[in-house]
């Protein structure tokens, strides 16, 4: 009987050149992260199912597709959803940690869901943190991170801004039960993926009646159509508008342009915690139409489960996945190799003087690989094209004489005669050029 060597369904392989893309993503939002002084965690892949499953956490929707286990103790287990919850264990089981506290996690999270371009059942987080800040200047922060995030991807993105707040009394003032409030706007968060119309019947079936459920709508598309400062001005007074307006004043102190804020009256973000902000990011071209980061505040979660109260908390989330996909959809082929030269010897008793020139290079701060497999010349020029590999260096009888290798250029055809430091600087400057994983 022949075996299934495929993945689990939703789940994925990752071949050299996807996870040199995938790195390459992952340090350029390390950087972005750690530039707003974020410092890194771990936490277990898997948690007890008391703390994933609690009323705190992310509520019945999200509990649908966690996957569930017992170990060997009898003890029930989940894997992570996602980075938040943990956080949050993280935070209330320390009571002396120093606040505020700001954090980065960059991990693996599993959900049973459905499998759709840009969405897996197994994906990355790359998630970002301040727990013990009210101001708006924290949820503020987040948008610049997002903005120098995906300006450093080379990614053209928006960021769609709303507050629950602010939703919650939009809702009121249509006659919506607050009773019935978190069911709504489980809907309402859907107007974009399954249209108004499949929304204004779940509406309905959610206990709404036809002609509040018809003025819900109608409100959030009249609101969704105005500019910053006309929706601003439509909603004063109304709760959760004087935190969004401090939100565009703080983010603009950043640097972050005002074209890449777009309030959204109808954003609710699906999660049952969110009590402030939430935003989503999008990007602006491409067939990627998921958002590629998304989060808000949570200021309820961490207290509940630390039993102290209040404990203000805002995050924003990264997918490492849909943020390669769009990468993929904008992208040139990608990288093969992590390799900046190829070292090649003409001929076996040159190989001994060729790994001594790929140490010379490593020394130096250039990734070198050396044929063990006697190609040809031409067959090396070949083989180290097809894998991106920018530089082949040739090391025969008279370039091992004269302690030099022929550096060849694959993008320009030159060739040079140089000294392995010579030609590691040289190779230094055009890979740091070079060393983009968009191209």
């Amino acid at each position: 009987m022949k075996m299934d060597l495929s993945p689990v369904r939703g789940c994925r392989d990752f071949l050299p050149e996807e996870k040199i893309r995938r790195d390459w993503i992952v340090a350029a939002l390390k950087r972005a992260f750690e530039a707003y002084g974020f410092n890194p965690l771990e936490t277990p892949a898997l948690e007890n199912m008391e703390i994933l499953g609690s009323k705190y956490a992310g509520g019945a929707e999200i509990l649908k597709e966690t996957y569930k286990l017992t170990d060997q103790g009898k003890r029930e287990l989940g894997l992570r959803y996602d980075l938040t919850v943990p956080l949050c264990r993280v935070v209330a089981s320390n009571s002396r940690m120093a606040m505020p506290f700001k954090r980065y996690q960059i991990a693996a999270v599993w959900r049973d869901g459905p499998v759709k371009l840009g969405r897996y059942r197994e994906f990355v987080q790359c998630d970002v943190d301040t727990i013990g800040v009210a101001g708006m200047q924290a949820d503020a922060e987040m948008a610049a991170v997002a903005f120098d995030a995906f300006n450093a991807l080379g990614l053209k993105a928006e960021m769609r801004v709303n507050n629950r707040k602010l939703l919650n009394a939009l809702l009121e003032r249509q006659g919506v039960p607050k009773s019935k409030e978190a069911e709504i706007i489980l809907a309402i968060d859907k107007i974009e993926k399954v249209g108004e119309q499949a929304v204004l019947e779940e509406l309905q079936e959610r206990g709404l009646d036809a002609k509040t459920a018809v003025a819900v709508l109608k409100e959030f598309k009249e609101l969704d159509a105005l500019d910053n400062e006309k929706l601003l001005k439509r909603v004063d007074g109304l709760e959760g508008a004087t935190e969004l307006k401090e939100f565009l004043v703080f983010a603009k102190a950043m640097g972050v342009p005002a074209q890449f804020v777009k309030l959204q009256a109808s954003l609710a973000r699906g999660l049952s915690y969110y009590t402030g902000t939430v935003f989503e990011v999008f990007a602006k071209d491409g067939q990627i139409k998921s958002s590629l980061a998304a989060g808000g505040r949570y200021d309820e979660l961490v207290g509940s489960f630390a039993g102290r109260g209040k404990i203000p908390a805002v995050g924003i989330s990264f997918g490492l996945d849909v943020i390669g996909e769009a990468l993929k959809a904008v992208a040139n082929e990608a990288k093969k190799s992590v390799a900046t030269v190829l070292v090649a010897p003409i001929s076996d008793s040159n190989l001994a003087k060729a790994l001594a020139v790929a140490a010379a290079f490593r020394d130096a701060g250039v990734n070198a690989l050396v044929d063990f497999n006697g190609r040809s010349p031409s067959k090396n020029i070949e083989w180290a094209n097809k894998q991106g590999i920018p530089f082949v260096a040739f090391v025969g009888d008279e370039e091992a004489k004269l302690g030099k290798v022929n550096l060849k250029d694959l993008a320009t055809g030159r060739e040079e005669l140089l000294d392995a430091k010579e030609a590691a600087k040289k190779m230094r400057a055009v890979a740091g050029k070079a060393d983009d994983c968009r191209k």
